[in-house]
């Protein structure tokens, strides 16, 4: 069975866009905070594996859960979300997801008042 097209989540234009509504309470995205990932498999995609890819993602320095619905995992680290350092991992994160059967449906963070470093 063949997989979805890749999703756009996870770009840096989709990245700016969560930048954006961190910027407009004065939060540059420099300052290391809380940042949440959310991943869910694609339909018909072998959910025994699932805890495998859990501790990989563990193993890569994410606290992982089970998310809420949909058989999802939330992904949980500490980061910036500049573009330099930001912008490579949810692309690699996107991407090995994808090559798993998952997909890759966005982050959101913490919000530093004053975060500027």
């Amino acid at each position: 069975m063949s997989k979805p097209p890749l999703t756009t989540m996870g770009s840096p234009e989709q990245n700016d866009a969560v930048r954006e509504a961190v910027a407009e309470h004065g939060d540059d995205g420099s300052a290391v905070r809380h940042v949440i990932h959310y991943a869910y498999p694609y339909p018909h995609a072998d959910l025994s594996a699932k805890p495998h890819l859990m501790d990989l993602l563990r193993s890569n320095g994410f606290a992982v859960k089970d998310a809420f619905a949909n058989n999802g995992v939330v992904l949980e680290h500490h980061s910036s979300v500049t573009p330099s350092d930001f912008d490579p991992l949810t692309a690699s994160l996107r991407d090995w997801l994808h090559d798993q059967g998952w997909e890759y449906d966005g982050w959101e963070c913490e919000v530093i008042q004053g975060g500027v470093n």
